[in-house]
């Protein structure tokens, strides 16, 4: 019977994290889970992070903030993410104000598709803001993947001086990985630790030689995938 309680205890725990973030938005007007402005221009042109809009009320949220652009950074699973654009398109976005890039958060074996994707979202995230438009980003919960852009984002605008303060500070601090503490360690954490963890790094890596050679964000960037020479176990969240 314990063994039983033990294992119920830890599926209801699971399927907990699996519903949604349990880090609040720091946004005002903002409901969703986990939103958070990232990055905002002298223009008041900002870049938001959070979790999947799951309602219509949220993604009216958005539209009565001004964002203008949303960005889902996530495989379809289930049809959500062709729900949220119906009802992102029933608020007022249209096509060319929706981006999906389908983006997994654990399948990402092959280095190049990964970088490629990652472009274009930082592509889509640096034209909206060249069009003075605020734009919104996410995946499912808004932690790995959106941590993961929002880490790289952060790096390629010089909000964060180093890899190591985009990790700790805008992912571990956000739910990334173990920096959610009732998220799945074998099924999830160490997953993510096997493969975005370490495409995080050769990404910053690139975006790094591509600022200091005045190169713009282009796909040919992931033709030569980095070689990391660092231990990974630095790059670990702590719960």
């Amino acid at each position: 019977m314990t063994i039983l309680c033990l294992l119920l205890f830890t599926f209801i725990s699971h399927q907990s994290w699996a519903l949604e973030s349990g880090f609040i938005s720091s946004v005002p007007g903002l409901s969703i889970p986990n939103s958070h402005t990232i990055y905002e221009d002298a223009q008041g042109t900002a870049v938001l992070r959070g979790m999947e809009p799951r309602s219509k009320a949220q993604v009216q949220e958005l539209a009565s903030l001004g964002i203008e652009h949303v960005l889902i950074f996530k495989t379809d699973t289930k049809g959500e993410v062709a729900k949220e654009i119906t009802h992102l398109k029933a608020a007022g976005f249209s096509n060319k104000a929706i981006t999906h890039i389908p983006f997994p958060w654990k399948d990402l074996h092959d280095f190049r598709q990964a970088c490629s994707m990652t472009i274009q979202a930082l592509q889509v995230i640096e034209k909206s803001l060249q069009r003075q438009h605020s734009i919104f980003f996410h995946c499912t919960v808004g932690e790995d993947r959106t941590g993961y852009l929002a880490g790289l984002w952060g790096l390629w605008s010089q909000t964060y001086a180093s890899v190591d303060q985009a990790f700790r500070n805008e992912m571990c601090e956000r739910g990334y990985e173990a920096g959610n503490p009732k998220k799945p360690y074998r099924q999830v954490v160490a997953k993510i630790r096997e493969t975005l963890t370490p495409t995080y790094l050769k990404m910053a890596l690139l975006l790094d030689e591509a600022r200091r050679r005045g190169q713009y964000l282009d796909e040919s960037l992931c033709e030569q995938e980095p070689v990391l020479n660092i231990s990974l176990k630095k790059y670990q969240c702590r719960g």
